[in-house]
């Protein structure tokens, strides 16, 4: 479990490790091919098989989704996407001369084995038993560290929250008392349709509707979420952790805040597949000072905007750069 987190904790940086994921037969005799250009770059068919383990797991997916032929492939066009924003933005970065010093790498490697709790000999037989060296290891962590310093510097210089902003948000959220804030800690089951067809769709909402009544039946959570969920936290049973109003998709929020404790939904639809819910904890909180809450608002609010800067900067990226995708 240490390492599934630690490795989920570590998702800036793991994205362009190259970890082996064994392919089935028939795909071992396959011939490399190019699957991408980008520029003077190029992304090829084992690039792309080798990302796909770290794709996952920086989604807090469980890897063995990838033993589905229908769902590997999915996976490996989101992966490839991944891949191309990777390399024209640290094109970018080389452009503007960006460059992440040694002291930088290794403050961010202390400060990760000590949120995890990690001496640095139990961090790098971690490392090891993905097949990874810790010098390997250091330049995606410094890869990773100058692709946030780009975004910063192109994005982040553009965003500005507006206390007017923040105060809105303030009193939509707590009220103009900043009144009591009840939190969920929420696990769920994702299924995902194989595709955006309506026959995917539906397969997909029997596969969903077939397992909540297995745990009607009395069948373990955590069990089925390992075996079956294909959405974050199924590595950890289904487990996501601990929410309050604002902070979950929309239409999951309202399922959840409708489910008492120890109880489930019915199969929910969202944008990412339908979902089973399960509410493990009701607790309502006494609010912090005003102050604390706004600057957390403000936090949201810039990561947000941050975000939107961001798909907007990639897109331009894309625009005015060669790429071609043979995938």
């Amino acid at each position: 479990m240490k390492i599934v987190l630690l490795l989920i904790a570590l998702s800036m940086a793991i994205s362009g490790l190259q970890m082996a994921f064994a392919p089935a037969a028939a795909e071992a005799a396959t011939i490399d091919r190019i699957v991408a250009r980008i520029n003077d770059e190029i992304v090829t068919l084992h690039d792309l098989r080798q990302s796909l383990t770290p794709f996952v797991l920086q989604r807090g997916t469980n890897p063995a989704v990838l033993e589905d032929r229908v769902q590997r492939e999915r996976i490996m066009r989101e992966a490839l996407d991944d891949l191309v924003e990777r390399k024209l933005l640290l094109e970018e970065a080389k452009k503007l001369d960006l460059r992440i010093s040694d002291e930088e790498v290794d403050q961010w490697l202390a400060y990760t084995r000590q949120q995890q709790g990690m001496t640095e000999a139990d961090f790098n037989a971690t490392l090891a038993q993905y097949g990874l060296n810790p010098k390997d290891y250091r330049e995606v962590v410094r890869e990773n560290l100058l692709k946030i310093r780009l975004i910063n510097v192109r994005v982040g210089s553009q965003i500005n929250i507006a206390d007017a902003e923040v105060d809105a948000a303030y009193r939509q959220r707590f009220g103009a008392a900043g009144a009591g804030e009840t939190f969920l800690t929420v696990s769920h089951i994702l299924i995902k349709p194989a595709s955006a067809e309506r026959a995917d769709a539906r397969e997909a909402f029997a596969r969903a509707e077939h397992l909540l009544g297995r745990l009607r039946a009395g069948e373990d959570f955590a069990t089925l979420a390992r075996e079956h969920s294909e959405g974050p936290g199924a590595a950890s049973g289904g487990d996501l952790g601990t929410f309050r109003r604002g902070e979950l998709d929309p239409t999951f929020e309202k399922a959840a805040f409708a489910v008492a404790p120890g109880e489930l939904s019915a199969v929910v639809e969202t944008q990412f597949g339908f979902h089973i819910i399960k509410v493990t904890a009701r607790e309502e909180r006494a609010s912090a000072d005003a102050d604390e809450k706004k600057a957390q608002i403000r936090g949201e609010l810039q990561q947000r905007a941050m975000e939107r800067q961001l798909e907007i900067y990639l897109q331009n990226l894309k625009n005015r750069s060669f790429v071609e995708v043979k995938y």
